[in-house]
């Protein structure tokens, strides 16, 4: 009896059992790295903030055509880049002598600068809130205090994103409506 057939049936049926039992691995593993989307990634460009009153007499003021702004989350990263204010900023002029600025052109440099906002790194949500932690930021004082800042958030749907400030900073900071760009 030629013992072949049995020799070759039993290579495949090994094969075949090798393959069945890979590929189910490779599933259980695509799987288990493949998380959920979190609902706030995309891109999300600032649509009406709302500044607090100087003082517990005066009102808050509610900016619906403010500057631009986008904030951008990834899985685990954000970038913050937004004009803060309800005007455009003003244009100005290139110093004379990039090496030796005047004190007019710096201060008229400063004002420009002064509204725009930038911040990259990581994110982290507990619950409601968010924990931005900034490893790059225009501000260097954000970075210096380690570059972490909680903010609460809410969905009101889908596409609106709220950025709240905690409590401690609700006196001073802005609530943020944000809307879904992709």
């Amino acid at each position: 009896m030629n013992e072949y057939p049995l020799i070759i049936n039993t290579a495949i049926n090994k094969a075949f059992t090798f393959f069945a039992a890979l590929s189910f691995f490779l599933l259980l593993t695509c799987a288990g790295f493949s998380q959920t989307k979190s609902p706030i990634e995309g891109v999300w460009k600032i649509a009406e903030y709302i500044r607090p009153g100087k003082s517990s007499a005066e009102k808050d003021t509610t900016i619906t055509d403010p500057q631009p702004g986008l904030f951008i989350f990834t899985r685990n990263y954000f970038s913050q880049t937004f004009v803060m204010g309800d005007r455009p900023r003003a244009a100005v002029a290139a110093f004379k002598d990039r090496q030796n600025p005047t004190d007019a052109e710096k201060i008229a440099r400063y004002e420009q600068w002064r509204q725009f906002a930038a911040n990259a790194g990581t994110y982290e949500i507990k619950g409601s809130t968010i924990i931005f932690h900034a490893s790059v930021a225009k501000n260097v004082n954000i970075m210096n205090r380690g570059g972490s800042h909680t903010l609460v958030f809410t969905l009101e749907d889908p596409n609106t994103l709220w950025l709240i400030p905690t409590a401690e900073e609700s006196a001073i900071e802005p609530r943020i409506k944000l809307i879904r760009q992709e």
